[in-house]
């Protein structure tokens, strides 16, 4: 499993609530991917819907207009941000669901869970995935995004830290005792800033910790960080960020009643 603090997760994204939509160029763009494929891949109209990791609503505004029949619930590490998006769009308070996704009680009988840019954050992702499937219906579909190996690897090879990111072929061994995998892409989005500052604020904004260690940064360092990653990813007078988002469409397995 890798290290990862929840509670730090769930801070920095909190503070970042009222940035994030304006700075989430990336994670914007992969919700409109998103939803196009989970409406390819259901065969009728959902009964039951689970978003999980809702955020500020970017998926669930859109989830709402191509679902608009389906019984929609949210969850979200951040409390506060998943209240709010369930009452920005009209959901009732017993399909709120806040909390970490990997220790919540779901009600089941879903046809279809989706999320965006969220299980790059799981903990211990296989029985996570199997406990999603168990609160999938026969034949019900998993649609998400995650981040792949490269997300902000300039980041990593600055500072030497980050979060651990999986492989495409990594997260579909994860899934395939609960899943099979119908669909399995990613692609690369390279943003450019005009500076190191700009790229830490961009981060900052979105919620993520530039990196996983404990130490401050301090003037010093921080001018190092600038110095370095001027001289490593500067581009036409531009410095870039790479984000790798990854897309699974899976199905779940007829699964094994453990006795």
């Amino acid at each position: 499993m890798m290290e990862i603090n929840k509670e730090k997760v769930r801070k920095h994204f909190r503070r970042s609530m009222g940035s994030y939509d304006e700075n989430a160029r990336v994670q914007r763009a992969v919700v409109g991917r998103l939803c196009p494929m989970a409406v390819a891949a259901v065969e009728r109209m959902p009964r039951k819907i689970l978003e999980v990791g809702c955020g500020t609503g970017l998926l669930t505004v859109l989830l709402r207009q191509a679902f608009p029949g389906s019984e929609l619930h949210v969850n979200d590490l951040v409390e506060d941000l998943c209240r709010g998006t369930a009452v920005a769009n009209g959901i009732p308070e017993g399909c709120c669901i806040p909390g970490d996704i990997e220790r919540a009680e779901l009600p089941g009988g879903y046809d279809l869970i989706v999320s965006a840019s969220t299980f790059q954050w799981f903990t211990d992702p296989e029985a996570t995935f199997r406990e999603l499937a168990e609160n999938l219906n026969d034949g019900g579909c998993m649609i998400f995004s995650s981040f792949g190996k490269h997300n902000l690897r300039e980041i990593r090879q600055t500072t030497g830290g980050g979060l651990a990111y999986r492989t495409k072929e990594e997260l579909r061994d994860l899934l395939s005792p609960c899943f099979t995998v119908e669909r399995m892409e990613e692609e690369f989005h390279v943003l450019e800033f005009d500076n190191p500052l700009s790229v830490l604020q961009h981060l900052k904004r979105t919620g993520v910790n530039v990196s996983s260690d404990r130490s401050v940064w301090t003037k010093g360092r921080v001018n190092a960080f600038i110095d370095e990653y001027n001289t490593r990813f500067t581009v036409e007078g531009k410095v870039i960020l790479t984000y790798h988002p990854l897309y699974f469409v899976c199905r779940r397995k007829q699964l094994k009643i453990e006795s």
